[in-house]
């Protein structure tokens, strides 16, 4: 195995991407960070990749954790690519950060914009994600316009400078970050479900922090939540609602079926 890519995902984007680099690099594996609570220690890859969702403009927690943990060895390539819905902000360089502080580092960092992006509610009407995008100079283009050049980087285990937006959107989604990850891990507060629920566990199953638990047959939360939305998403049913809105279709990447994202 010449690649290791772990990826970060509530609706299968970031899973995606991790497929098509791993299918292009080859030689290639692909596991989920959740797997892996205590970090990873480089084998004997040639490259370690990290495929990370932005959240309000940063790395989620997950990833954050993941990146403070991970050791490669020397002479590994690092590379990362971050996929948003809108603008990513300084999220690759607060990862190298990150991976700067233990003892690593960050070859190559890549911002896409997802080839898919489930619609949550309340998203479409963010008055700060209306105006940083209004004031961002330029977008991330889509994932699959990009694909090959990414894959072409990575096995050529070339460097390519972590990529970040304007300086307004920089500072200010910075600026945001650190306060909508303390909120987020209670967002499940929100989370509501409904007699459709057939206590099937799916939802128990896709969360990275096994923070759902069925009780009496039905999920509750338990406040360390990620914020990845994959216990609304996936559920079969459509049985759980956040704010007392249920999921709009499409919920996932269409590449992406329920069994690629249990987790247990």
């Amino acid at each position: 195995m010449s690649t290791k890519v772990f990826y970060f995902s509530g609706s299968g984007n970031s899973l995606a991407i991790a497929r098509v680099i791993a299918d292009g690099v080859g030689d290639a594996e692909i596991a989920p960070m959740a797997k892996y609570p205590d970090g990873y220690t480089g084998g004997n890859e040639e490259r370690i990749g990290l495929i990370t969702p932005v959240y309000a403009w940063g790395t989620p927690r997950m990833v954050d954790d993941f990146a403070r943990r991970l050791k490669p060895k020397k002479g590994q390539y690092v590379f990362a690519v971050a996929d948003c819905g809108g603008t990513q902000g300084k999220t690759l360089v607060q990862l190298r950060n990150r991976l700067r502080a233990n003892g690593s580092g960050l070859d190559a960092g890549f911002a896409v914009r997802g080839d898919f992006f489930a619609q949550l509610p309340g998203m479409r009407t963010s008055g700060i994600i209306r105006f940083i995008r209004r004031i961002a100079k330029r977008m991330p283009v889509r994932f699959g316009d990009r694909s090959n050049e990414i894959v072409r980087t990575v096995s050529d285990k070339a460097e390519h400078k972590p990529e970040t937006n304007n300086w307004p959107v920089n500072l200010i989604g910075s600026l945001i970050h650190g306060g909508a990850m303390r909120m987020f891990n209670k967002i499940d507060a929100d989370f509501s479900v409904g007699d459709a629920c057939t206590s099937c566990g799916t939802c128990a199953r896709v969360c990275p922090r096994e923070n759902v638990k069925l009780v009496d047959g039905k999920p509750t939360w338990h406040h360390d939540c990620e914020s990845c939305f994959a216990c609304f998403l996936w559920c079969p049913e459509k049985a759980i609602a956040f704010k007392g809105f249920p999921p709009n279709e499409p919920t996932h990447h269409p590449d992406i079926i329920v069994v690629d994202m249990l987790l247990r």
